[in-house]
């Protein structure tokens, strides 16, 4: 039988992250407060994610030598090849420096513009999410498909707020209050990429964020994607990864979540 080659390098990223995840939970109890940098208002790096990506860049660099990446600490290099992998090495930095067990690292490698290959991995519960385009998603090595949810007062609503305080703040408020008025729940968790992975397994039913950056959610959106997901932008349309607003779920709870996103956002 041949080989993938796609599910070759899916069992490589997960190796990579179990290896990263190690090194993670290692310094879990060595960071310091003077190892930490505020890049901006709420938005923290560590030695650790600089380190985390490292480690990852050069583990990609050995099988994919021409390939390009886009990363959140700054290991960028030709993000415009046929090849190029997109790097989030700790998601949820906040709650690792908090020691808050909810963190991850995430990577996807897109070609020709697209997705196609993607893994979120819950670093303190060595829990893979993983993704090919066309061929599916796993939770581990178990097919995973979102909830089959389909009434919008039994669905439980994942987000996340804006580092900035200046920018949609009042339609921020009035979603929560929505979400807390005609749905079973709402979470504020500190992973992007958690909360998709989370989507795409059926924890939750519904993401909705706004103001990310693509390496929040390059590999989260194919896990979606294939697990049966609906995604759309704030407008309704495809465009999350370039505007940075997204809405996850199924394609019976989609309507009534885009419905009042619009009306608290027009």
């Amino acid at each position: 039988m041949a080989v993938n080659p796609k599910i070759e390098l899916r069992n490589y990223l997960v190796d990579l992250c179990r290896q990263v995840s190690v090194y993670m939970r290692e310094q879990l109890d060595k960071v310091e407060a003077s190892d930490i940098e505020e890049k901006e208002l709420n938005s923290l790096v560590s030695y650790v994610d600089k380190q985390a990506e490292k480690m990852i860049v050069e583990a990609l660099l050995q099988v994919t030598p021409d390939a390009g990446f886009i990363t959140e600490e700054d290991t960028e290099d030709d993000p415009d090849k046929d090849q190029v992998w997109i790097i989030d090495p700790l998601d949820g930095t906040t709650n690792f420096l908090r020691k808050i067990p909810h963190f991850s690292t995430s990577i996807a490698l897109m070609e020709d513009r697209k997705i196609t290959l993607g893994i979120v991995y819950e670093t303190m519960h060595d829990i893979s999410y993983t993704a090919i385009r066309g061929q599916g998603a796993w939770i581990n090595d178990k097919p995973m498909k979102v909830s089959q949810l389909t009434e919008m007062k039994d669905a439980i609503v994942v987000t996340g707020f804006p580092y900035r305080r200046d920018g949609d703040m009042q339609q921020s408020l009035d979603m929560i209050q929505y979400c807390v008025l005609n749905c079973r729940g709402i979470r504020r968790l500190g992973s992007a990429a958690l909360d998709l992975a989370y989507v795409a397994c059926g924890k939750l039913d519904i993401y909705y964020e706004n103001f990310l950056n693509i390496w929040d959610i390059a590999a989260g959106v194919l896990l979606v994607e294939e697990a049966q997901g609906v995604l759309t932008d704030f407008e309704n349309g495809n465009q999350y990864l370039e505007t940075g607003g997204i809405i996850a779920s199924n394609k019976y709870l989609h309507p009534g979540i885009m419905k009042a996103i619009s009306d608290i956002y027009s």
